[in-house]
């Protein structure tokens, strides 16, 4: 009997620690440049969003990245990423996307996402994992909300986790 209660216990205290929500993405009125290629699917992004993204970040001490992404508006940059962050990237805007501003963007809903059949995905489902005490990531992993697999992971500094891009920048 204790058993049962104390496994009972552990999957309730799981289920609360793992926060999963359905995200709306919204509608990008101007042209995404940044296409970022992940399991079949092509989830693309406003440079505007990246800076202002990369901007609070160095609101919140957060000095990783720089001060802007120079990257130009009137480029195109298409990118690969895999599942996993211990991958060995070949440029400067891969991690940016994994490990800083992606799962932002992807939980502020500002991304415009296709999938192989080039169909256009209006919500996704994002799981954010526990994270520790002291750890200054929060990893998250995002889904299409029809049919559950995987179309981005990484993580993003815990102190993006209460901020909003603003509606005047």
């Amino acid at each position: 009997m204790k058993y049962a209660l104390l496994l009972t216990l552990s999957l309730a205290m799981f289920v609360e620690l793992s926060a999963q929500r359905t995200i709306k993405l919204h509608n990008l009125w101007a042209k995404p440049q940044v296409h970022v290629l992940f399991e079949g699917y092509t989830l693309s992004f406003k440079i505007k969003d990246i800076n202002r993204t990369i901007e609070i970040l160095n609101e919140i001490g957060d000095s990783t990245f720089g001060a802007t992404s120079g990257l130009d508006t009137l480029r195109n940059y298409p990118l690969e990423l895999y599942p996993g962050l211990r991958l060995q990237y070949r440029n400067r805007l891969q991690p940016l996307m994994q490990r800083g501003v992606g799962c932002f963007l992807l939980l502020s809903g500002q991304a415009y996402i296709v999938n192989k059949k080039k169909k256009k995905i209006k919500e996704i489902v994002a799981n954010i994992l526990p994270v520790n005490g002291d750890d200054e990531l929060a990893y998250v992993n995002f889904y299409d909300s029809k049919n559950n697999k995987l179309l981005f992971s990484g993580c993003m500094p815990v102190g993006l986790y209460n901020k909003d891009l603003g509606i005047h920048y």
